[in-house]
């Protein structure tokens, strides 16, 4: 079991999901959260699932959307059927699921901050909030912020045993690169091992845990051209690459359309983020049919 809390929420609520992410973590708290935590040669569906079972608990962002949301049901069924602590956090009037009707949730459609605080104290196990103070050294020279988002990220991965790993690996790396790669060692799966190494040296901003994803080194830089393609074929194509790798195909859509130069290019730009090959196969075959 790790420290980590997940975050479940509608993708129509990003906006105010991540804001709470950003300040939670800001303030100490390890938080898994999709568009920071699963790069694009990720499998979606395993990568959230496997994040539920070792999360220590659950952040649910309730409004409208996310009750209407099948993805936000069974992040909370899983969480709830392995027992996890779970803390609704509330940011829009909304009838709240039946499973959850009982829960005391947090009102943050009123007064951000004040719910910020009883989110932090939740997670403390209801003991004052304190502001956040410095880990103990680790073993290494590598800050504790770079073992936590190793941690974050290989427990997308491994499960639970990544808390493990990242505190063996650290006692003898030098530097952030060494510490990814003993830990690649542990994972099994190529694609996986691969999709891990790729998040060395990806530069964060002031607030954010990450930066937007780059691509991936065997697909040329964007060019900046202009792509003639309308909004409705970018959006088919978006809902067929969402069967295959989740929300996060639209984000990849508009991105990789800067540097496509056709619509053919676009399609292969983007089957080369399924790591699955009959995936990847039955995504070409959609977007080219007809």
């Amino acid at each position: 079991m790790t420290t980590t809390y997940f975050l479940s929420y509608a993708r129509a609520d990003a906006v105010q999901a991540l804001r709470l992410a950003d300040d939670l973590i800001a303030a100490g708290v390890s938080v898994w959260v999709d568009q920071y935590d699963i790069r694009p040669s990720q499998h979606w569906d395993r990568a959230v699932e496997t994040a539920v079972r070792a999360c220590a608990g659950m952040i649910v962002i309730l409004s409208p959307r996310s009750v209407a949301s099948p993805n936000v049901a069974d992040e909370v069924s899983v969480a709830i059927d392995d027992g996890k602590t779970l803390i609704p956090v509330l940011i829009e009037t909304c009838v709240l699921p039946l499973r959850m009707t009982r829960m005391q949730f947090i009102d943050a459609s009123r007064d951000y901050d004040a719910a910020l605080q009883r989110c932090l104290a939740a997670i403390q196990g209801g003991r004052p909030v304190a502001p956040p103070q410095p880990e103990a050294a680790p073993p290494s020279p590598l800050p504790a912020e770079t073992l936590r988002d190793a941690e974050r990220r290989l427990t997308g991965i491994m499960g639970p045993i990544a808390g493990v790993l990242v505190r063996q690996a650290a006692a003898g790396a030098s530097d952030e690169a060494s510490l990814y790669a003993a830990l690649a060692r542990a994972i099994p799966n190529p694609l996986d091992r691969e999709s891990f190494l790729g998040w060395v040296g990806e530069t964060r901003g002031p607030g954010k845990v990450v930066t937007a994803r780059a691509p991936p080194p065997d697909l040329p830089p964007p060019t900046g051209a202009s792509l003639a393609i309308s909004d409705t074929e970018l959006q088919s194509i978006a809902r067929a690459l969402t069967k295959h790798l989740g929300p996060i195909a639209g984000q990849l859509v508009n991105r990789e359309k800067a540097g496509a130069e056709s619509r053919e290019a676009l399609c292969a730009r983007l089957a080369a983020r399924i790591a699955d090959a009959r995936d990847r196969a039955a995504f070409l075959k959609e977007v080219t049919a007809g």
